[in-house]
């Protein structure tokens, strides 16, 4: 049999006619497949609604009676009824079983290989599309099709760039298919024909000969496929019609079933609720004397709930009174603990402050002793860098002479009382990021500034600052250190610059110095020298602290009076300064009130809170 490529099943063409069958058969009254399977379908819910509704029904009766014979008068009768209801669906299931042992319906042969690997090349080319492919596989490579093969071949094969004498030449002599050596009859000249198809002219016309011969071949194979097709639709045609009797068979045997069922499930819900009326009667009765006993039940229940609630509240009452004498206990238990570290901590703290001016005494008496030595001897005070009264020059009065003696003696307090240089430095360094924060570097005054501590360190980290000190002593000490400091009156230096030529003004322990009064009109030089945004930094002791404000403030006997944080910061923020902020500095450590009790908390900030604090503003 010569192979064509235009012999495969036409399946739109034979969905076309299967169509036209089933629409033959309607016409006739018989019904199709389709619509026999959807009226069973509907069949078996209409009787699932319908024993649901009945089971809904009987479902309410007992609830409303609770009477077991009629529960069980109808558990019998279902189970009659379920007995045939299941009898019912042996049958279907039975006439089922039947139409499923009947063989399958092919529309193609059955492809059955040799055992002696041995196949005419025709034995193959009766398969069509997917089954070709499939057996082709089985025969030539002697396995399933893998999911890859399958799809490319189907792919060449239905487009048409491959026909199937080119599939089996590549299975046959691909590697695997040499290892399988099976032998296909009029395989090998076929190939060969195809490879002169593709020479150009001569191919053509090669293969317009070969089709012309081949024709009547060909005419013969497009009969023998009609005829097979033909036969695949009667042999489906009677499979539709030998199943739709069977469904219709099997419907009227389900009908007879159902109808039963429903007559004897009438006839056993009515004898259950004749019985169930009779039980709902005596029930009747029944609860309404129930009803009676509960009223009294009831009363007698009100009564004992008023006695409970009584004792309940008397046991309430007493265990107030057990908590309010408990917590009174603790309360008490406490403020003697608290009283009782109170008056240690005032032990403690008179002891301490009578020892500081016990020291502060002895230190006095000895700074006298050794200020009359000095002035005793020229050359100890000449070595010291004093100035003496002779050393001034001449018409220099008496006051000029307190003077001197006044500002010697302060230098030598501030040696003693304020504490070794470098601690000071240290503690100054707080301040230094604020400036660099605020790109700060030069026009820095200090005024106040002592012995110069904080200038030196604005030295030593790259700050360009002055100072101004009216102590002569001081001044002359701090210019020994390379500082530029001006010996003259704070208030009146600042009155000699011009507007706006300072970035800050720093005075560190210098407005507890000054009087109210002073204090404003510094302020206000200040304000109208800085430029906008220029800084202004006063630190000064902590009155908080009560061991700073009522003890050590007074051991300068320069300090006018204490002064209070917020109070600093309410007169810069109304003498044009904003952004007014109060840090405390120098923080005292060995605190013994550690615990988070509110009594300990307020002894901790009273005697161990920071020595000093800073008041930090900013010219708007």
């Amino acid at each position: 049999m010569i192979e064509t490529t235009d012999s495969e099943i036409d399946i739109e063409q034979l969905m076309s006619e299967i169509r036209e069958a089933v629409a033959l058969r309607e016409a006739e009254g018989r019904g199709s497949l389709i619509g026999a399977s959807l009226e069973l379908s509907d069949i078996f819910s209409t009787i699932d609604e319908a024993v649901d509704e009945e089971i809904k029904q009987y479902e309410h009766g007992k609830q409303a009676t609770q009477y077991e014979y009629g529960k069980q008068a109808t558990q019998h009768e279902y189970g009659k009824q379920a007995t045939q209801y299941e009898y019912g669906k042996q049958a279907i299931q039975y006439e089922y079983g039947k139409q499923a042992e009947r063989p399958p319906l092919r529309l193609q042969l059955e492809f059955v290989p040799n055992e002696d690997d041995h196949y005419h090349v025709s034995d193959l080319l009766q398969y069509h599309d997917h089954t070709f492919i499939w057996n082709a596989y089985r025969a030539i490579l002697k396995r399933e099709p893998d999911e890859t093969g399958l799809t490319q071949f189907l792919q060449m094969l239905r487009s048409g760039r491959f026909n199937k004498i080119d599939i089996l030449a590549t299975l046959r002599f691909s590697p695997e298919g040499k290892a399988r050596n099976v032998q296909i009859d009029g395989l090998a000249r076929r190939p060969l024909l195809r490879r002169l198809y593709r020479v150009p002219v001569f191919g053509y016309l090669l293969e317009m000969i070969v089709a012309v011969a081949r024709l009547p071949v060909m005419i013969r194979s497009q009969r023998q496929f009609e005829s097979h097709t033909l036969a695949q639709q009667e042999v489906l045609a009677s499979r539709l019609n030998q199943l739709s009797d069977t469904i219709f068979q099997v419907s009227g045997t389900v009908f007879q079933v159902m109808d039963s069922f429903s007559r004897e499930l009438a006839q056993g819900l009515s004898e259950a609720s004749q019985g169930t009326s009779e039980v709902s009667q005596g029930l009747s009765e029944i609860s309404q004397g129930l009803s009676e006993v509960s009223q009294e039940v009831l009363e007698i229940s009100q009564g004992l709930s008023e006695v409970s609630q009584a004792i309940s509240e008397v046991s309430q009452g007493l265990s107030e009174v057990s908590r309010g004498s408990l917590s009174v206990s603790r309360q008490a238990s406490k403020v003697s603990e608290e009283q009782r570290k109170f008056a240690e901590l005032q032990h403690q703290q008179v002891a301490g402050l009578f020892r500081e001016q016990q020291e502060t005494v002895e230190r006095l008496k000895k700074l006298k002793e050794e200020l009359k030595a000095r002035l005793a001897s020229p050359q100890t005070m000449a070595g010291n860098n004093l100035i003496l009264p002779q050393q001034m020059a001449d018409g220099k009065t008496s006051a000029d002479e307190a003077r001197a003696r006044l500002d010697n003696l302060f230098a030598l307090f501030a040696d003693e009382f304020r504490g070794q240089r470098e601690v000071v430095k240290e503690g100054f360094r707080f301040y230094l990021p604020l400036l660099k924060a605020a790109g700060i570097k030069n026009d820095i005054l200090d005024i106040g500034c002592g012995r110069g501590e904080w200038l030196e360190l604005l030295k030593e980290e790259g700050f360009d600052g002055r100072g101004v000190e009216i102590n002569r002593v001081l001044a002359e000490q701090s210019r020994s250190r390379g500082l530029e400091v001006m010996e003259e009156d704070a208030r009146a230096y600042l009155r000699g610059l011009p507007d706006e030529s300072l970035n800050a003004v720093t005075g560190f322990h210098f407005i507890e110095h000054l009087s109210f009064e002073t204090l404003i009109e510094v302020l206000d030089e200040i304000a109208r020298t800085l430029r906008p945004d220029g800084f202004v930094i006063f630190e000064t002791p902590n009155p908080k602290n009560l061991v700073v404000g009522a003890c050590n403030f007074y051991s300068d006997p320069t300090h006018l009076k204490p002064l209070f944080p917020e109070t600093v910061r309410f007169i810069l923020g109304n003498q044009g300064f904003t952004d007014v902020q109060i840090e405390y500095v120098n923080p005292v450590g060995g605190s013994p009130f550690k615990d988070e009790s509110e009594s300990s908390r307020a002894l901790d900030s009273w005697f161990f809170s920071p020595r000093d604090f800073a008041v930090i503003g900013r010219r708007a």
